[in-house]
């Protein structure tokens, strides 16, 4: 088959048209947003705390308890840890209030301020709820947008001899959106952590 002039100028073109085209198109390439790993977690197992602690509660079986040994830590403060799931931690500080109502009343105010300092940080806002059981008082906070380190704690005391506090802790709290099911997974835990919780007596 013979090409005339222009038909071979036509084709040149058209060709010449088709690559500039390709060529546009990978220049003006948007790549897609990274999507979130699938986060697989494991099913709910609870196993009961062990050891010589003035309160006692049901954890999760994946997370080891760790003697928190920060340098301001005292006796009885614990690092829940999640071995299959790294991300989030749970801390547990205690004191002893000794009958003393002004110590009760500067702890309370102790835990009120460091989950409004993390708000005010954050401009985000909290949800409390108020526990009222047999074990004691106390205040549920969650943190419900923002990102901070601390999404979920609370507090419960007796009022005369025990207080403690219980905190979610995430290191990646600027990956919050993208770690919600960790973080439900936790703050379910922590939940059951209470609703199972005592204190012991002395002779326990």
């Amino acid at each position: 088959m013979k090409f005339t002039f222009p038909t071979l100028a036509i084709l040149f073109l058209t060709l010449n048209f088709f690559l500039s085209s390709c060529q546009n198109e990978e220049d003006s390439f948007i790549p897609k947003p990274f999507g979130y790993f699938r986060i697989e977690l494991p099913e709910k197992s609870y196993t009961k705390l062990e050891g010589d602690f003035p309160y006692s509660f049901e954890h999760s079986k994946y997370a080891k308890v760790i003697k928190n040994t920060s340098q301001n830590a005292e006796e009885y403060w614990i690092t829940l840890k999640y071995e299959p799931i790294s991300v989030a931690e749970i801390h547990i500080t205690y004191k002893e209030i000794k009958n003393e109502p002004k110590l009760f009343m500067e702890y309370v105010n102790d835990a009120h301020k460091i989950t409004f300092n993390e708000i005010n940080t954050a401009r985000s806002s909290a949800i409390d709820q108020v526990i009222d059981s047999k074990n004691g008082n106390g205040i549920v906070f969650t943190i419900s947008e923002g990102e901070v380190p601390t999404v979920f704690n609370y507090w419960v005391s007796d009022s005369s001899t025990h207080f403690l506090r219980a905190a979610m802790y995430v290191p990646t709290s600027s990956q919050n959106d993208s770690l919600a099911p960790i973080l439900k997974y936790t703050k379910d835990d922590m939940m059951h952590m209470l609703e199972t919780f005592e204190w012991k007596t002395k002779t326990e």
